[in-house]
Parts: structure tokens; C-alpha cells; sequence
């Protein structure tokens, strides 16, 4: 991700979140070094995901994938590919929130190794109250072998 993607990629959020992140916090995103990414069909941004890599650490603070491309393995594939960055980062961890009712990220998650570790009560604004975020983690192994 590049500022001059910013446009296509509120519209992305805009038109595919809840309660979408705004222009300020992706550019946000960009100026603190964040790892921001993209996935393109035909040059046009159709996901994106941003994540805070620090300490061993990464946090992935936000992955929406385009409406009308949902459904086709593009956010598998950009979450794959945000892990392996984090495992180019060193971490040992990658951390992530997901509401409570989405059901499809969640079950995406635990089929790509992610666990339910936490919960953080009213996280998430919804309609006129708040709804629980699940807090997953999966645990980057690195295996080394000493064949003496």
C-alpha cells in the first residue's frame, strides 16, 4: 500500500465495513512504518490489510476484502501472506481481534492455525450498542534441527 492508494482503499473500507477505518488512519498506518498491503485485480485495490509488527509481536489491526470479491480466497491469501511477513519480521506471534458475529473471519482464522485466546467485552461498536471482539493468536514456530 502507497499513499496514492488511499483512495481506492477507503472505498474498499467504505463500502465493505461496518465501521470503516477512515483515510486518516490508513495514511496514519503508512507514516509509523506499518506493514499495509493490498491485493489488486486488474491494477484495482480488492483488499487490504494493515499490521503493527514490534517486540516479536505483529498485530493485525485490520484485513476487509472488497464485497463484491469476498468469498474467492483473496483474504486467505493476503492473510497468508501477512504471516509470512511477520515471520520475515522475527515474530513469534500474530495477533488479531475479530467480532464476536462474524463468523466467516472467525472460522478463517482457526482454518489458517489462529486460537481463540481472549475476549475483550464491548470492543466493537454495533448499531446504537457494542459487541465483543475475540482475540486469537497464532504462535510463529521456527524448527531447527542439530543433526550432530
Amino acid at each position: 500500500m502507497q499513499a496514492g492508494d488511499l483512495n481506492q482503499v477507503t472505498a474498499v473500507e467504505q463500502s465493505s465495513a461496518e465501521h470503516p477505518w477512515r483515510a486518516a488512519h490508513f495514511a496514519d498506518s503508512l507514516r509509523s512504518g506499518y506493514l499495509c498491503e493490498t491485493a489488486r485485480i486488474d491494477n484495482r485495490v480488492v483488499a487490504h490489510c494493515v499490521m503493527m509488527a514490534a517486540a516479536g509481536e505483529a498485530s493485525i489491526l485490520i484485513l476487509t476484502v472488497d464485497k463484491q470479491h469476498q468469498r474467492q480466497g483473496i483474504g486467505r491469501r493476503l492473510l497468508q501472506h501477512m504471516i509470512d511477513l511477520a515471520t520475515r519480521a522475527s515474530c513469534d506471534t500474530v495477533l488479531l481481534e475479530v467480532r464476536r458475529s462474524n463468523d466467516r473471519a472467525f472460522n478463517l482464522y482457526l482454518s489458517e492455525g489462529f486460537s481463540e485466546i481472549g475476549i475483550r467485552k464491548n470492543y466493537y461498536p454495533v448499531g446504537s450498542g457494542r459487541e465483543d471482539a475475540i482475540v486469537m493468536a497464532m504462535e510463529l514456530t521456527t524448527f531447527s534441527f542439530n543433526l550432530d
